[in-house]
């Protein structure tokens, strides 16, 4: 295949600029690409350049030309060389002719996001580079590449750094001592009166520089494999989550379940006591549904007396007005005899028992309210007896 396509990134992991590289006719076009979304990325077969500050290179010298050895060996090989622990790398390497390894080192974090960015957007990557290898080198030169704010300067294979475009004429008098040249590309703009400057270089030079020299592939199996355990790891965790998820709504409805039926239990044990209290002749019968023999003995109470079933009803929408406006009260029972109406109330504090006592003077304003016994019953709530008769 004569084409290729090499996206450069920048050192905050952005895209910079994609390469159209012509391997037949030499040729190569710089197109702007700022966003890993971009169309033009889609379906091509991407070599990708991280920049030089992400990378470490070196050489080993591993006495061992297995590949599994050398891949467990050479990350405690250049152990002192680093500025990190040596499982925060990861490592790739290349065999050299005299038995040596040409080594990169690159931050687990900045390759792994890396992948993310390519694996969130589907890219077909074939392979990722350093930029320091997408660089010419000859033994006598200095290899320059200007871009807008800095310069990627390489001295020799593994020697290279990316430096602002002031700080070119102070390295160069320190690391170009035995050099003869300085070669670069258009762009550069250098005043280096101490070797000839040569402004030969070209994108597609470097292109093909890549591409011709075996230059190491940093997109290892263990990043992808790293990525997929990843992947696997939070679809495990969704799925855990959501495990945990229906079992803590199971336990909250079976808590509910058994709450709604113990407060139905309390609530028939008060209309059983409310029902004895005020019908000491009530029958047995009557106790297995406290609620309808409440019903009934009002009812006939109300048949027997006009004047009470005249009273409930006004009572009754009375009550219900207050209840609405104060619902911080509960109604525990209520019993008329006699043209007198009791409540038993039940409120988390005095404070809302009087408010409820005065708001239901107010409504009821053709009755006498008064407050009766109070008390403080075991969980803290506040229990009272109002009393209604007729002014």
């Amino acid at each position: 295949m004569a084409q290729f396509s090499i996206l450069r990134i920048d050192h905050a992991g952005m895209p910079l600029c994609l390469l159209a590289y012509d391997a037949q006719s030499n040729e190569c076009k710089i197109s702007s690409v700022t966003e890993w979304s971009d169309k033009r990325l889609f379906g091509l077969e991407l070599y990708i350049l991280v920049p030089a500050t992400w990378v470490y290179h070196t050489r080993t010298q591993v006495a061992s030309k297995n590949s599994e050895l050398l891949i467990k060996s050479i990350p405690f090989a250049v152990e002192e060389e680093l500025s990190n622990e040596v499982e925060d790398n990861y490592y790739a390497f290349r065999l050299n002719e005299d038995n040596s390894q040409s080594v990169i080192a690159i931050e687990r974090t900045h390759l792994n996001i890396l992948n993310g960015k390519i694996e969130s957007n589907q890219l077909n990557v074939k392979a990722i580079h350093s930029e320091v290898d997408w660089l010419p080198i000859e033994s006598s030169s200095v290899s320059m590449w200007s871009d807008s704010e800095t310069a990627l300067l390489k001295f020799e294979d593994n020697h290279a750094m990316r430096v602002p475009h002031l700080q070119i004429n102070q390295l160069l008098p320190v690391f170009a001592l035995e050099k003869q040249q300085v070669i670069c590309n258009a762009a550069t703009e250098l005043s280096y009166d101490d070797l000839p400057i040569k402004k030969q270089l070209t994108a597609a030079n470097c292109c093909q520089y890549l591409l011709t020299n075996d230059a190491i592939n940093i997109y290892i199996d263990e990043i992808k494999t790293a990525q997929s355990e990843t992947t696997s790891s939070t679809w495990k965790s969704v799925l855990i989550l959501s495990g945990l998820l229906v079992i803590s709504w199971c336990l909250i409805q079976g808590f509910q379940w058994y709450s709604l039926n113990q407060s139905i239990n309390e609530l028939k044990e008060q209309q059983r006591n409310l029902l004895l209290q005020s019908y000491p002749d009530v029958v047995s019968s009557e106790l297995v549904d406290p609620f309808a023999g409440l019903q009934s003995r009002l009812k006939t109470n109300n048949i027997q007396s006009p004047q009470n079933k005249n009273m409930l009803i006004t009572v009754i929408d009375k009550l219900g007005q207050t209840l609405k406006q104060q619902n911080a009260v509960k109604l525990n029972g209520m019993r008329l005899i006699d043209q007198k109406m009791e409540l038993q109330i039940m409120a988390p504090n005095m404070t809302v028992i009087n408010d409820f006592h005065q708001l239901l003077q107010q409504h009821a304003n053709d009755y006498t309210v008064r407050i009766g016994v109070n008390e403080l019953s075991d969980d803290n709530t506040f229990k009272s007896i109002l009393t209604m008769v007729p002014r």
